[in-house]
């Protein structure tokens, strides 16, 4: 039983990392027959051509922004390229960077991070890039863009701060002034350099990520981008830039079909989608309408954007188990209105659940710990001949009507529900600088004084000795060992999680101790 325990505790581990290493790395990569051509995202009915959309990404890098403007609401601050329309700078007003700190989360950051956004005009068969002047000041959380006309064609781009959201609005219209008709797209794409500044001790995915309406969610690396540059064609989409606990978005705004693609340069990766083409005869009009979002992860405000945005919150593959859990830890917070209460109220109601699978384990333990030292007579007696050995456990257990493995099923079944409760607590933006009592202000932080830590290593102790001892002295030595190895462990991990653990060591620990007075006595 004591390698029962063991074995569950390796297995937590090696789960996790497979599921962080899923999260990061073992992304599936879509190419259907819809793929068109990876370089130059040609029309099937257009001849081919270069492209466009990475020549001007590629010529507007190597020229100085040369104006920056900026727009603000009651959430957001966004600062703009007027020259290029490029959106180069948000600051979220709403979220600190650490508790109690003046200093605001920022998304894009073109200076630091190259992390901008852009929706722009491609006209066919040409490389050349609209350039802007402002028509008016920014006013009403809204600039007018007005570009000189190119081959006879007036581009207008109008950028808008929606009130009281995390959402920036763009129009890109087109007027054709040439005495022939022309053909252009709408481009959207997201780019930033490969910095992940996610903890190695808890590794969080920072990449980029989109949905089509065939294969939902999808998220692509920088190591994927790097790999092979991705196209696919799709009716409904959005794509994105993701990071622990903000991300940035274009979403849908029509029904029109588009192609998702990605591409690099050295260390800058792109993100992006383009409509098809369309013609615009002589003296007609065109208007395209971009969406993005840049904010944090928050599950009530994105989850009524879009289908599927709210998966940017990445629970990873139990993501069938995280989401109710979490729907059930939010719930409960309605009413204590701590999350810290809600995450032990959210334990109890776990530890319930599974209170007669617990009940079935602890019972078999107490068994094994009832015959122990019959357990240490057999081993003494054939110290020698291990095949005996086992042959004379094996008949006591028959005699004793003893299952060894008793707890092993509960145990393995309850598993998969820890870590998805993990993944909650790890990945909901909602318990960031989330108070609990005293000294813990922030669950989504370390304990700065380790007592949390401490304490779950105590629990697990005393759990210790609550089991039958091992019979192997290597096994002695590592159990010895494993609450200070788990409290050192746990020192780093944000406070919301050693709570849970520690509350859920205190409940096994209690159930425990009632089972074992009852069968031992």
């Amino acid at each position: 039983m004591n390698r029962l325990f063991l074995y569950s505790g390796l297995l937590f581990i090696l789960i996790l990392i497979f599921d962080a290493y899923d999260r990061d790395y073992n992304q599936t990569i879509l190419v259907s027959d819809q793929i068109i051509e990876k370089e130059g995202f040609v029309d099937s009915k257009q001849p081919p051509q270069t492209n466009s959309i990475q020549s001007a990404k590629s010529e507007k890098s190597q020229t100085k922004l040369k104006s920056i403007d900026s727009l603000e609401n009651n959430k957001l601050v966004i600062k703009f390229d007027t020259k290029t329309g490029e959106l180069l700078y948000s600051e979220l007003k709403d979220y600190s960077v650490d508790l109690g700190s003046d200093e605001k989360i920022i998304i894009l950051d073109y200076e630091k991070k190259k992390y901008s956004a852009t929706s722009n005009i491609q006209l066919l068969n040409t490389d050349i890039y609209p350039v802007y002047n402002k028509k008016n000041s920014p006013q009403n959380n809204r600039v007018v863009l007005e570009s000189t006309n190119i081959k006879g064609v007036a581009l207008i781009k109008e950028i808008t701060l929606l009130e009281d959201t995390h959402q920036i609005a763009i129009k890109n219209t087109i007027r054709n002034n040439s005495g022939e008709s022309i053909n252009v797209r709408n481009y959207e794409t997201i780019s930033r350099d490969g910095n992940n500044a996610a903890s190695i001790m808890l590794p969080t995915y920072t990449g980029s990520a989109y949905y089509d309406e065939e294969n939902k969610f999808s998220k692509l690396s920088f190591e994927d981008i790097v790999d092979n540059n991705q196209t696919v064609k799709t009716q409904s989409s959005w794509i994105s830039m993701i990071e622990h606990y903000f991300f940035s978005a274009w979403l849908p705004t029509s029904s029109n079909k588009k192609t998702i693609y990605t591409s690099h340069n050295q260390d800058i990766y792109t993100i992006g989608s383009s409509t098809d083409y369309s013609q615009i005869p002589p003296g007609q009009t065109l208007t395209y309408t971009s969406l993005m979002f840049v904010g944090p992860k928050l599950q009530s405000e994105i989850s009524s954007l879009t289908e599927g945005l709210d998966l940017t919150v990445d629970y990873g593959v139990l993501t069938f188990l995280s989401a109710p859990l979490f729907w059930i830890l939010k719930s409960i917070n309605l009413l204590f209105n701590n999350w810290g209460f809600s995450i032990i109220m959210l334990t109890i109601l776990i530890k319930a659940v599974f209170f007669k699978l617990s009940e079935t384990s602890y019972r078999s333990m107490a068994q094994m710990k009832k015959l122990n030292p019959r357990m240490q007579a057999l081993k003494e007696r054939y110290s020698e001949d291990k095949k005996k050995f086992s042959e004379a456990l094996m008949r006591m257990y028959k005699e004793e009507k003893v299952n060894p493995l008793g707890g092993c099923l509960p145990i393995l079944i309850q598993i998969p529900v820890f870590i998805a409760l993990y993944w909650v607590l790890v990945e909901s933006i909602e318990i960031r600088h989330a108070p609990f009592i005293g000294w813990i202000s922030d669950l989504s932080s370390a304990d700065p004084f380790f007592i949390l830590p401490i304490a779950m290593g105590v629990s697990m102790y005393v759990q210790q000795k609550l089991n039958p001892a091992p019979t192997d002295p290597t096994q002695q030595k590592i159990f010895l060992f494993l609450p200070f190895i788990f409290t050192a462990l746990f020192a780093t991990f944000p406070s919301g999680l050693v709570l849970y653990w520690f509350t859920n060591n205190v409940l096994s620990i209690a159930q425990q101790y009632v089972i074992n007075k009852r069968i031992v006595g």
